[in-house]
């Protein structure tokens, strides 16, 4: 009966061995880090010029890591935080030696302004418009809209200021000075939405944040270097 418990022993022993061989088990797991992000859907293909008015297409950005968001020069609410989300997020990435792996991307979504206004408005937020790391990108009504809101899915819209005043209250009392805009007398402001894209190597939107001008910076740093480090 001896030989047989040391046998059941063995063979017990033999089995939980594969078993350990064969699943690693969850420190292993843990160690291997988090699944990949999502491929949530493909980025948009399109011909525009940047703020410098020099044409761009979005082939040109394959094979970096890119942030996409999008602004308006006469904005003054979400567009100034937005400007200074995506100025503090270049230096945090330069800090960690990613920045050389990474696109900004922002597309202009008021069409009474140009490559001139984005520039001043650039300027005006801290950002060097002659720097190549933020492309600003411009083009027809119906260029960008194809862009914007039939590529990544944002929608937005001119309305007047006595309209946005009735709509949004909160959001009209709490504006933002903007010398550009206070220059420029627009006629109306653009109500529109303020997302924040970070698309992979292969033209993948793979993260979406709802807010660009409040979603955390090491959120966004994290899914970028994840990206980064897989290129997939």
């Amino acid at each position: 009966m001896r030989w047989k418990v040391v046998v059941g022993f063995a063979l017990g022993g033999l089995v939980v061995g594969l078993a350990l061989f064969w699943w690693p088990g969850p420190l292993a797991l843990a160690a291997s880090g988090p699944p990949p992000l999502p491929r949530l859907f493909r980025s948009p293909d399109y011909h525009l010029v940047n703020q410098l008015d020099q044409p761009v297409s979005s082939t040109a950005f394959l094979g970096k890591v890119q942030v996409v968001v999008v602004m308006d020069p006469y904005c003054t609410a979400l567009c100034p935080l937005t400007t200074s989300k995506v100025l503090n997020l270049e230096q945090t990435l330069k800090r960690r030696h990613l920045a050389d792996k990474v696109q900004f991307v922002s597309f202009d979504i008021n069409k009474l302004t140009g490559p001139r206004v984005m520039r001043n408005f650039l300027e005006q937020e801290g950002v060097n418009p002659n720097a190549h790391w933020l492309q600003y990108l411009t083009g027809s009504p119906a260029a960008i809209e194809k862009a914007v809101t039939t590529g990544y899915r944002i929608s937005y819209q001119g309305v007047s200021e006595a309209t946005l005043a009735k709509v949004l209250p909160s959001a009209f009392q709490a504006r933002m000075r903007n010398g550009v805009a206070e220059r420029a007398h627009a006629p109306f402001d653009i109500d529109h939405e303020d997302p924040l894209f970070v698309v992979d190597q292969h033209g993948w939107v793979r993260a979406l944040y709802g807010s660009a001008s409040t979603t955390p910076t090491q959120d966004v740093v994290s899914d970028v270097a994840r990206l980064v480090r897989s290129n997939r």
